[in-house]
């Protein structure tokens, strides 16, 4: 009889622990962290909800689409001159003659800085664009920080689960500890 009493102690010491371990395991990955980055998931949702939000989103995939498209023809068109001018002055390089040679690099050089005068509004506008830009990150992802903070206080205080079964768990578990120790000293 005594055998047994120690094996259901064990048994029952077992089964209490391992659900007071386990409790707070969730399968639903939603909730427990797993997937992609939350606040962008709760900002998402917002989004969804709030014609201001979704008018933000919109102006902002805009401005990517415009800021893309101006960028790439730049991009295309300081590909094409600066090819030019690597190629021409390597077709310099290859004049021996010293007068010729210092006409054309005389040429190339007046070329060159009447382009990058052309080009400086570019580079300016640019310049300007990535300060701005650099803006617009730093204040949207505050906005879905304020936005999704609001979210996470709500699912605090709506969701946090009663702990009574924990309470009530662990009284049982220190009463079987209490049992086992009767019996083991």
């Amino acid at each position: 009889m005594r055998k047994y009493y120690k094996f259901t102690a064990f048994v029952l010491a077992t089964v209490i622990t391992t659900i007071a371990l386990t409790a707070g395991i969730s399968k639903n990955s939603g909730r427990d962290g797993g997937g992609r980055n939350l606040v962008d998931e709760l900002y998402d949702q917002a989004v969804k909800q709030n014609d201001k939000l979704e008018a933000i989103e919109d102006g902002i995939d805009k401005f990517y689409k415009k800021r893309s498209e101006a960028l790439d023809k730049f991009s295309s068109f300081t590909s094409y001159n600066n090819r030019y001018y690597t190629d021409a002055r390597s077709k310099a390089a290859g004049i021996t003659d010293a007068t010729t040679k210092q006409k054309a690099d005389e040429l190339l050089n007046k070329s060159e800085a009447a382009y990058k005068i052309k080009t400086a509004d570019w580079q300016n506008t640019i310049a300007a664009l990535n300060v701005s830009e650099k803006e617009l990150s730093n204040l949207h992802a505050l906005l879905q920080i304020m936005i999704t903070e609001k979210m996470i206080a709500k699912y605090q205080s709506d969701e946090l689960p009663d702990n009574a079964k924990a309470k009530e768990a662990n009284a049982d578990l220190l009463k079987v500890i209490e049992k086992i120790k009767a019996i083991t000293q």
